[in-house]
């Protein structure tokens, strides 16, 4: 995967090409704080996924947006957590929406084969901001909520959310034991080793051929175990159950 990092601060592009240069998924990280350079990237064919900031001096990352979707997958990255502004990202041609800091480079690589695939997925966010891009509707995908049952799928909701499972156990008043029996079952459901895979799935919003199921062929080949995306890649606190 070729990745464009645009971002007005310098600083933050370094941060980006060393922490993803390397990452395995990603073939070559390029980077620029002009917008005019970021949409000549995007038309030669250079890049597959543009990673972009929101606030900008020159041109803003919503307005730029629309001139960089035709060519490549975009994925919002910034410090910005604002609803209208993910609502309006979105709708404006993003295919996704990742907040600094909500996930790690596995994590993000991750995301950003989803995007690529059709998905949506928005991370780093306050649960029910309306994500509301194209036909998409906010929240996890139907058919994959579908696969566990209500309990489950209410244990999940608060994983996806960041809480551990003492966490989750006092919110719901369970033991913490059933907690955690809860969340092994739903990782067999899922078909997914570590928390950070099952939010991954869950958040994201599925379009196209086998968008929504777990183990779907993508555009880049046949069904794959996804990486382990390690204990800290979604949310406040990711320890494996």
């Amino acid at each position: 995967m070729r990745i464009l990092a645009v971002d007005d601060n310098p600083i933050i592009r370094m941060g980006l090409r060393t922490l993803l240069d390397g990452t395995e998924g990603v073939t070559s990280v390029i980077d620029t704080g002009d917008p005019e350079e970021a949409v000549a990237h995007v038309l030669a064919g250079w890049v597959d996924v543009v990673l972009l900031d929101v606030r900008m001096p020159e041109v803003s990352g919503l307005e730029l947006l629309p001139r960089l979707a035709g060519g490549a997958t975009v994925v919002m990255l910034t410090h910005t957590d604002d609803p209208a502004t993910v609502a309006e990202a979105m709708a404006a041609g993003a295919a996704g929406y990742l907040v600094h800091g909500a996930l790690e480079p596995r994590a993000m690589v991750e995301a950003m084969r989803l995007c690529r695939g059709g998905s949506q997925v928005v991370s780093g966010v306050a649960p029910g901001t309306p994500a509301m891009g194209r036909d998409a509707a906010p929240g996890p995908d139907p058919a994959v909520r579908g696969l566990l049952s209500p309990r489950e799928a209410e244990v999940m909701d608060l994983v996806a959310d960041g809480l551990s499972n003492g966490e989750v156990a006092a919110r719901l008043f369970l033991s913490e034991k059933t907690v955690k029996n809860h969340v092994n079952s739903l990782f067999a459901k899922l078909a997914v080793t570590t928390r950070s895979q099952a939010i991954v799935l869950w958040l994201r919003q599925g379009h196209g051929p086998g968008a929504g199921r777990p183990g779907a062929a993508g555009p880049e080949g046949p069904p794959r175990k996804g990486p382990d995306l390690g204990p800290h890649a979604l949310g406040r606190r990711s320890a494996r159950p």
